[in-house]
Formats: structure tokens, C-alpha cells, sequence
């Protein structure tokens, strides 16, 4: 094997402000560095594959002073969410790493120390400000409240349990809807910000700062901002969601898990609403034909094994689950095998892995596998351009069999929407659509019929396609 110079996360060596990556004035994310190359995510979607192989110039800079220019061989272009991967070559000199964080660090400490706004809250909206301290006087409140209950509470045993857990329950049916009431406020104070770049980019900041702390005590909210396996939204934070239990080694930490449960709940709903719809297709032709199902993106794929928990099949199915994350195909099959075994050959579960480009290329991905009857993706396209959604949805769509269904969840625009306390508390980030921007997906296709159905939290539309028979 070739060797190759070490590649470096940003955040391992710039521990506060990573540098930004212009290529040419587009600015895009660092994704990872070495002496002789880099890669970044850059939110423009087209036009990237047309210029593979090409030399373009870039910089790294922390805010507007430059840290690096250079110019580099474009050797990779490929999907990665919401953004597009591209990794450079350098073609002029190299990195001298230990130098360039140096002066980094540096530049940050001058560039901190020279701006008057910095430790105010200049520039933030003073509605949000006002939120903010709300929010942190909710929650440590109750912090409190639970702490001292604890502290002085004398019962041991199997009865202190039982009292702790009363008093969980006490303030979880108080503080659920203070929360919630504060989380919409939000959304109402911070509809101006999405609109410019900046802006939302300053009131992230100060939302990180001020905000995610207190959060980090609830387990789900904690997973999401660290996100220990380098993406958000891994299978155990959707389990954490499916499963429902109190998690945490004291009240106020379950208590804040109840919290952080609460605000990503649409999980749960439009997987239940997708395994409603699962079981009355299956129900619906009882027999010995098999039905072919097809999950995309599927994490633990709770729906399935969940579901195989009935009594008896209708009809055999044959299920295809495929996820980039091993973990959580492991997860799926060990969950499942169980079941499939008690059904005695009437149930069959695959698991296929494949990384996240490769799940864009539904026809490449499908050629192995039978046409589908139903095929559903609950969680993917929260992450795809438009461009890339309708083109994977049309692809998809070519999966289904005559008389199938096609499913697509898609988190939407709305006041109940948890995009802020996502964006700005836990760094996750998510492309949020209308009910036309669920259409525009499947323009132009030949469809029997389409419903959109908004989930019960308001956070999620969940679309059926119905191709003719």
C-alpha cells in the first residue's frame, strides 16, 4: 500500500474556530487536512462533477484574515448530506501543520481580543437573548428543585425509588409544556435570521455558547451534539425515541432526556405512521405471494422488528434493509432474527450496507434486487438538495412494482418544526420543506395518487406515491 500523508479532522487540531475553505468567494466547510491535500463540503450542488481532475485555487481563513492560499487538483466529488464532498490535491507546496495552528491560534486570540463585541450580546436579537435566559431559568429551576428534593428525601430502597420517580413524573407534566411553549416562541423570534447567512451563523454561536450546556445533561440532546459515531441522527439516537424510557443516573438527567425525546418525537411518529401503513399492505393480500419491502436509510429499522412481533404474517414478506452504518444494520438483523425465526420461513431479512453516495444511486444500489411493493425512505432526504431528492425519488420510484407504494418522510417548515433547538443546541443540520416541496419531488412522474400527510407533532410529512397497477 501507497502511503499517504495523515489526514486530520479540523476540530482535533483547531480547537476552538476551524478555518473556513473559499473556493474562489464560495465558502465551504473543512472536512479534514493534510500536508498535501484537503477535503470540504461545499454547499453548491451542481457543477462539481463536470470539474473532477481540474486545478482550482483556495484559502483557508479564520473569519476574513487569510491563514492559506494555495491551488490543489480536484480528486474526489461526492455527496455528503445536504453539501457536496470535494477533496483537492495540492498542487503548489504543501501544509506545514504544527506552523498553520500556530498561527491559527494566534490570529484567533488577537482577532478575539481586538473585536468589542466579543463576551456582549451585540448583534443578537434581543427577543432571542430574552428567550435564552428563559430557557436556562426553566431548566435550572428544575435542576435545583429535583437536586434538593433528592438530597433531602430520606427513604431508602425500593421506596426512595418510587418517590424519585413521582416526583420525575411531577415535573415532567410541568415542565413538558413550559418547554414547548418556550421552543415555538423561538421559532416565532428567529424567522428573520434564516434568511441571512450571517445572521444565523452569529445567533448559532451565541445559542452554542449560552444554550447547549444546559442540555448536555439530557442523554438523547448530549448524543446529538457530540455525535460519537460522526454523523447526527445515528440509530441509537432514533432508538432513544422509538423505545421511550427514562435514561439517565439521576431525575433532573432523566428529566432532560424527557426533553430532548420531546423535541425529536416526529421520529417516532412518522415511523409508526410508516409501519401503520407496513401492516395494512400486508394485510391487505393474504396468502403465500411474497411482499417485497425495501427500506433506505434505514438505522436499527425499529418499524420491522417491531412489527414482526405479530402473532402471525398474513403473507411472507421479504425485506431489504439498507443503511452506510454497519452498527445499525447489525443492530437491525439481531433484533429481527428472532422473529424471522419464529415465523418459520414466512418472514426473510437482508441487510445491505452502503455508503451514503451510494445510496443516491437507487438504480446502481436495486439492479441485485426484485421490484419492491413498498419502498420507503423515513430520513435521508432531510439531508438532500432538491436536485439530489427529485432525482432519488424518480429513481426510487422505478424500484416500486406496478400497483406499489413509494414513501418518503421528509421533516417540514412550520412554527412546531424543531429545527432551531436542532440547528442551534445540538449543530444539526436539516433541510426543512413545504407540502409543494414534497410534490416537486416526484414532478413529472406517473403516479396513481399522492398523499402528504403531516404527523401528529406537525414536524414531519410523510408522502405515499401510488404507482398505476
Amino acid at each position: 500500500m501507497f502511503y499517504r500523508a495523515e489526514r486530520f479532522r479540523p476540530e482535533d487540531l483547531f480547537k476552538e474556530a476551524v478555518p473556513a475553505v473559499y473556493f474562489d468567494n464560495e465558502r465551504a466547510a473543512l472536512k479534514n487536512i493534510s500536508m498535501t491535500g484537503i477535503a470540504a463540503q461545499s454547499h453548491v450542488h451542481d457543477g462539481w462533477d463536470d470539474r473532477l481532475g481540474t486545478e482550482i485555487p483556495f484559502e483557508l481563513r479564520v473569519g476574513d484574515d487569510r491563514l492559506y492560499r494555495g491551488a490543489g487538483r480536484i480528486r474526489r466529488v461526492e455527496p455528503s448530506g445536504s453539501r457536496t464532498t470535494v477533496a483537492l490535491e495540492f498542487t503548489s507546496g504543501f501544509l506545514d501543520l504544527p506552523a498553520i495552528v500556530t498561527e491559527h491560534d494566534n490570529l484567533l486570540l488577537s482577532r478575539t481580543l481586538a473585536d468589542p463585541a466579543f463576551g456582549t450580546s451585540n448583534g443578537i436579537l434581543p427577543e432571542f437573548t430574552q428567550l435564552c435566559a428563559e430557557i436556562v431559568n426553566l431548566f435550572r429551576s428544575y435542576k435545583e428543585l429535583l437536586e434538593s428534593y433528592e438530597a433531602r428525601l430520606t427513604a431508602t430502597g425500593r421506596e426512595r425509588e418510587e418517590k424519585l420517580l413521582e416526583a420525575l413524573i411531577a415535573c415532567e407534566d410541568r415542565m413538558v409544556p413550559q418547554w414547548k411553549e418556550l421552543w415555538y416562541r423561538g421559532s416565532d423570534v428567529l424567522e428573520p435570521v434564516w434568511s441571512d447567512p450571517e445572521m444565523l451563523a452569529r445567533h448559532k454561536r451565541y445559542a452554542e455558547r449560552v444554550l447547549t450546556p444546559d442540555f448536555m445533561p439530557g442523554a438523547v440532546m448530549r448524543r446529538c451534539y457530540e455525535k460519537p459515531l460522526g454523523y447526527p441522527g445515528d440509530f441509537q439516537i432514533m432508538n432513544y425515541v422509538y423505545e421511550w424510557q427514562r435514561v439517565g443516573n439521576t431525575p433532573y438527567e432523566k428529566l432532560l432526556h424527557r426533553i430532548g425525546i420531546e423535541t425529536g418525537a416526529c421520529v417516532g411518529t412518522r415511523l409508526r405512521m410508516t409501519q401503520k401503513i407496513l401492516a395494512a399492505e400486508v394485510a391487505k393480500a393474504p396468502g403465500d405471494k411474497p411482499m417485497h419491502i425495501a427500506n433506505l436509510g434505514c438505522g436499527s429499522a425499529y418499524e420491522v422488528y417491531d412489527y414482526l412481533k405479530i402473532e402471525s404474517l398474513p403473507r411472507p414478506i421479504n425485506v431489504t434493509l439498507i443503511d452506510q452504518d454497519e452498527r445499525a444494520l447489525s443492530h437491525a438483523y439481531e433484533h429481527s432474527h428472532r422473529e424471522v425465526v419464529r415465523h418459520a420461513g414466512r418472514a426473510k431479512i437482508q441487510c445491505l450496507q452502503a455508503s451514503f453516495a451510494q445510496l443516491l444511486k437507487a438504480g446502481a444500489l436495486f439492479k441485485t434486487l426484485p421490484p419492491q411493493d413498498i419502498l420507503y425512505s423515513l430520513g435521508l432526504f432531510d439531508y438532500l438538495s432538491h436536485r439530489r431528492a427529485r432525482a432519488l425519488a424518480h429513481d426510487l420510484y422505478d424500484q416500486v412494482t406496478p400497483g406499489g407504494k413509494l414513501i418518503i418522510a421528509n421533516v417540514k417548515q412550520g412554527r412546531e418544526t424543531c429545527q432551531w433547538p436542532l440547528e442551534f443546541v445540538t449543530d444539526w443540520s436539516l433541510i426543512y420543506r413545504t407540502e409543494d416541496d414534497m410534490r416537486a419531488m416526484v414532478e413529472g412522474l406517473d403516479v396513481a395518487n399522492i398523499t402528504i400527510e403531516e404527523d401528529a407533532t406537525k414536524c414531519v410529512y410523510l408522502m405515499v406515491v401510488d404507482k398505476p397497477a
